[in-house]
């Protein structure tokens, strides 16, 4: 599977996971989650907030939730089997993209 963490043109403390979820970190230390939006009139992309957490743990699980919801949803999921592989796919993707933010946080510190 190619990796789809995306963090072309967003931020250095932002995160696109498989273009649907963003994750982004603040000065606090804490995670927003937002929807990955599209302006169908300038294409120009948004980031609606669904929620902030102090967890990385508790948004992990709350992004695999919303993930396997939508795969169900689109039907990309349709097994005991996919259930599982997204899952742990999921899981990786938001290691890997809490890692990068935290990474890019000890490298270039925010001043408050």
């Amino acid at each position: 599977m190619d990796k789809q963490v995306r963090t072309a043109q967003c931020p250095a403390n932002r995160v696109v996971i498989k273009g649907w979820y963003a994750i982004t970190k603040m000065r606090t230390g804490c995670f927003i989650l937002s929807d990955v939006k599209e302006d169908k009139e300038t294409g120009q992309a948004f980031y609606p907030t669904i929620a902030i957490y102090s967890d990385e743990l508790k948004l992990t699980a709350d992004i695999i939730n919303l993930s396997v919801k939508r795969g169900i949803f689109l039907k990309t999921i349709a097994s005991f089997n996919d259930l599982s592989r997204q899952g742990r796919h999921i899981a990786a993707l938001c290691r890997d993209a809490i890692g990068e933010l935290n990474k890019k946080e000890e490298q270039q510190p925010c001043r408050i």
